[in-house]
C-alpha cells in the first residue's frame, strides 16, 4: 500500500470514529453548553454548614453554591471558613475543587482543619427558597 493511501485511510478512519455520537460531546449535539457557573471565592460573605460533609456559600452575585466533602471535620460548628480556589485560579466553576479552611470553636485553633471540597451546583431562586431556613446562607 502506498504511503499517501495510508494516510487517506487512517483519516478516514478518525473521521468516522470522530463522528460516532458516543464520542461527540453534548454541547455539539444539542448546541451551544450554558455557561459555567463560577465565583470568586474571596467573594464569599456567608455559609451554612450541613453536617460535616455539605456548605452552602453565598457569593458574588447574591449567588448560593453547594460544596461537598465527603468529610470535613469541624464544618458542622465552624465560626468561619476560607475557600482556596483550586488550579483554575482566581475563580471556582461548577465541578471545580476548592479548598476550604475551618476555624472551628477554640481559642487556640485546636479544632481548625482543611479539607478539599468540590464545587457541586449553583442554585436556583426557587432551589434556594426550598432549603430549610437553617440552611440558607
Amino acid at each position: 500500500m502506498k504511503p499517501i493511501s495510508r494516510v487517506l485511510l487512517l483519516s478516514f478512519g478518525l473521521a468516522l470514529t470522530a463522528c460516532n455520537a458516543g464520542d461527540v460531546p453534548r454541547a455539539t449535539i444539542d448546541g451551544p453548553s450554558p455557561e459555567r457557573a463560577c465565583f470568586i471565592p474571596d467573594t464569599v460573605r456567608n455559609f451554612r454548614p450541613e453536617g460535616d460533609a455539605r456548605v452552602y456559600v453565598r457569593a458574588g452575585r447574591n449567588e448560593v453554591y453547594e460544596l461537598g466533602s465527603g468529610f470535613c471535620r469541624g464544618l458542622s460548628s465552624a465560626r468561619s471558613l476560607a475557600l482556596s480556589a483550586g488550579a483554575g485560579g482566581g475563580r471556582s466553576c461548577v465541578g471545580d475543587s476548592v479548598e476550604i479552611a475551618v476555624s472551628g470553636p477554640g481559642l487556640q485553633g485546636e479544632n481548625d482543619s482543611r479539607c478539599r471540597a468540590r464545587v457541586v451546583r449553583r442554585l436556583t431562586e426557587a432551589e434556594i427558597a426550598a432549603l430549610e431556613p437553617r440552611l440558607r446562607p
